[in-house]
């Protein structure tokens, strides 16, 4: 009897810590004092807890923008297209309308100013081939690259969801990227530290990328160190006025990791 009491013991101990949590949480007075609509999903790493606004948005793909920067650079420091972040990018000349992307840069600042002609840049030295195998291999979104071969995450039908961004954004901080260097990932984890303090880190990537002629989808994703504990967010939604709305990403994230009493 007793090696059967161990067996079923174990089964329930086993079932008990894999149990995966869900809980809707209702947000939209924080989006709505911004004036936008959108979703937004929190996975708690040592809770194996997924807490979401709007779950029926956050199966919706969309362009992933400038939060492609992460698997990206990631892809560029693997490819030997850059080696780390010392190395100056040179400036073609070229007059961009966004002042800080008019200069030499360098891995971290591209990631910094989201400096698109950077990323443009490693997509004409990276085959579309090669990209295909790494958003493959990475179980990135949709997965689909049709459009155009160097700037196929702006436009075009690749597509990825808020809680797709959540997966991808687990096994990378987990180092569970297939055949990827633990070096690269420390050097790109290095790359989307947006603020730290002593109690936090708040780490992350934004994106904002044409829908339609008049409509944008922003992004804001990456994850929150605190306590020894790791939470995964995505937030993302539709505005008809990037400028007005870029810094609501910023706002709209922090106020909900207030509100979920993670951040002071």
């Amino acid at each position: 009897m007793k090696p059967i009491f161990l067996l079923v013991l174990t089964g329930l101990v086993f079932q008990a810590g894999f149990s995966q949590k869900s809980t809707e949480m209702d947000f939209k007075s924080v989006f709505d004092q911004y004036g936008v609509d959108g979703c937004f999903v929190l996975y708690n790493q040592t809770d194996n807890e997924y807490i979401r606004y709007r779950s029926d948005l956050c199966d919706t793909g969309y362009i992933p923008a400038s939060t492609f920067k992460i698997p990206h650079s990631i892809m560029a420091l693997e490819e030997g297209i850059i080696k780390d972040t010392n190395q100056v990018i040179k400036w073609d000349g070229h007059e961009w309308p966004n002042k800080p992307w008019n200069q030499d840069q360098t891995l971290k600042t591209a990631m910094k100013y989201s400096c698109i002609w950077v990323y443009v840049g490693f997509a004409g030295q990276i085959e579309l081939k090669k990209y295909q195998d790494y958003v493959n291999s990475f179980q990135y979104g949709n997965q689909n690259l049709a459009g155009p071969p160097t700037r196929f995450w702006l436009a075009g039908s690749f597509r990825i969801s808020a809680n797709q961004q959540i997966d991808f954004l687990r096994r990378f901080y987990n180092y569970e990227l297939p055949n990827i260097s633990r070096r690269s990932i420390d050097i790109v984890k290095d790359l989307i530290v947006i603020e730290q303090t002593s109690n936090y880190r708040f780490c992350g990537k934004t994106g904002g990328g044409m829908l339609t002629d008049t409509d944008y989808i922003m992004w804001l994703v990456g994850y929150l160190e605190q306590n020894n504990h790791v939470y995964f967010y995505a937030m993302n939604f539709k505005s008809d006025d990037y400028d007005k709305t870029s810094i609501a990403r910023y706002s709209i994230t922090k106020d909900i990791l207030r509100e979920l009493k993670l951040l002071e």
